[in-house]
């Protein structure tokens, strides 16, 4: 054997690995099985406006006064009525109510469940395409380039 065919097989095998490296990485995109992948998206809703108020009730509560009589401070107390109200806040997002003595929403955190389902394909083990290679003919070993079929082991 000649040392141009070594260099030409060497050659040739040196191109197949590169090539069916740059194959590899076409096939990552090949879905492999069904996959469920579950994630949580964080709304921020920093300033929102309640969209309905009411007073659920007015509850007396004790206000001093101070009164100044003639050099003398003399403590009144006065019943201030105050207002219980409630706020409503509503999105496609999100459902809030706060109540209390002039209540507001300050901020608000949704997480927000989202499930996504990709289905995979199985990569195919057979397959029939060009060959190059080395192999036994009518005359001994000699290179062979051709069309072959082949089966993929990983």
């Amino acid at each position: 054997m000649k040392t141009w065919h070594v260099i030409q097989i060497l050659i040739l095998c040196f191109l197949s690995f590169l090539t069916g490296r740059c194959t590899k990485r076409a096939e990552i995109d090949f879905v492999q099985k069904t996959d469920t992948v579950i994630h949580r998206d964080t709304i921020r809703d920093s300033i929102p406006y309640p969209v309905y108020e009411t007073v659920i009730q007015t509850v007396p509560e004790m206000y001093p006064i101070y009164i100044t009589l003639e050099g003398d401070t003399v403590r009144e107390p006065i019943f201030v009525p105050i207002r219980i109200t409630q706020k409503e806040y509503l999105t496609d997002d999100y459902h809030a109510w706060v109540s209390g003595y002039n209540p507001s929403l300050d901020s608000i955190d949704i997480f927000r469940k989202t499930m996504s389902i990709a289905k995979r394909q199985s990569s195919r083990r057979w397959g029939i395409g060009i060959m190059a290679g080395y192999g036994i003919g009518r005359n001994g070993l000699s290179p062979y380039i051709g069309i072959g079929g082949f089966y993929r082991i990983w």
